[in-house]
């Protein structure tokens, strides 16, 4: 018996309904959803905005000095992710510090000089807003939820609670000035850290990845390919501390246990919980401090790691064509130094190795 017109369109009606959902969970799968959500974020972010920031001609994204003259190709919007492929704009590199330190102005010169395209921003207080050519915000405009993680946060390392716990506050920070300014990816580098390398060529190096660190959990080099890679990470420390991850709070607290048993400086910081974010997300984060195509970024000068030629005290370095070079001590090749980390006391050393001009 032939069906009726009804039993037709209730039988089209149900395949249609199985084809949505397959549908729905393909974007899912692809992070197709993910990622309209995240437009769909910073689009009424942007819409908040007062219109007279938009308009002004502070720096702020979309102002009207910006704008395309009639005919000209229209750029994508700001607030729009960028592709984890390739960076189509130079990529931002970002400093968070607190004071003027003498070295400062040596980290954030360097970084200019070796990007000269690409903003460098400085997120700090009013005694380092004295540099032309960074662009400076207060950190305290991006420190909600910094404030969160203070109110929850245990102290356990024989370093002072202030050091540790801006060390913990910084990635928070960080999240919340690139929410703000919709941006998908950055560099952030530490303020001891001498940069020498194009890192918008670099960033290929690690597309894969969600973002970087050295020496399995020091966040010195941080390419950031992926937000919601850094968004996860300072889940995962507001779990550790609210004691949602009480098996990983308890081994922050072993870790500083163990350490103070055999006096040994230090206990549960920020790479503690690097080390174990890394582990649990196998694959998902990447290693700066391994050479790739014949350079690397030096995770501490004051260490041969990972396996370098030593001179007083520090990584012995050879200049070429104004770039840092240095033995890997089981081949005897020289290989490139991206970039240089003057952990503690080398701090002094880092105007010697300057190569542009203040």
């Amino acid at each position: 018996m032939p069906e009726s017109r009804a039993e037709i369109f209730d039988r089209i009606g149900r395949k249609l309904v199985v084809l949505e959902s397959r549908a729905r969970m393909a974007a899912v799968e692809s992070g197709w959803m993910t990622t309209l959500s995240r437009v769909a974020r910073l689009g009424k972010r942007a819409l908040a905005r007062p219109i007279s920031l938009l308009a002004s001609g502070t720096g702020t994204p979309g102002r009207a000095a910006d704008r395309p003259a009639d005919g000209a190709a229209i750029p994508a919007p700001a607030t729009a992710p960028v592709s984890r492929s390739r960076s189509p704009r130079p990529l931002p590199i970002v400093f968070i510090h607190r004071s003027n330190s003498d070295h400062l102005r040596y980290a954030l010169a360097q970084a200019k000089h070796s990007n000269p395209a690409s903003p460098v921003f400085l997120l700090g207080d009013a005694s380092n807003n004295v540099y032309d050519f960074v662009e400076h915000r207060n950190l305290t405009d991006y420190f909600d939820g910094a404030a969160a993680l203070e109110k929850i946060y245990k102290h356990y390392s024989t370093h002072g609670v202030g050091f540790e716990l801006i060390c913990f506050q910084r990635w928070f920070i960080l999240r919340d000035f690139l929410a703000a300014q919709g941006l998908d990816q950055c560099l952030y580098l530490d303020s001891d850290v001498m940069l020498y390398a194009d890192v918008t060529g670099d960033l290929r190096k690690f597309d894969e990845f969600d973002f970087t660190l050295c020496w399995d959990a020091i966040g010195c080099v941080f390419f950031l390919n992926r937000f919601q890679g850094l968004e996860q990470f300072c889940q995962f420390v507001m779990d550790i501390y609210g004691k949602k991850e009480k098996y990983h709070y308890d081994r922050m607290v072993s870790h500083y246990a163990v350490r103070t048993k055999h006096g040994l400086p230090g206990g549960a910081c920020d790479m503690t919980a690097f080390q174990f974010f890394r582990e649990i997300n196998f694959g998902q984060i990447g290693e700066a401090s391994r050479v790739i195509d014949g350079s690397i970024y030096e995770p501490n000068i004051n260490l041969p790691n990972p396996g370098f030629a030593m001179e007083n005290g520090v990584k012995k370095i050879v200049w070429k064509d104004g770039q840092p070079y240095g033995t890997y001590v089981r081949t005897g090749e020289a290989v490139r130094f991206n970039s240089l980390h003057f952990n503690g006391s080398a701090k002094r050393l880092m105007s010697s190795y300057f190569t542009g001009r203040l």
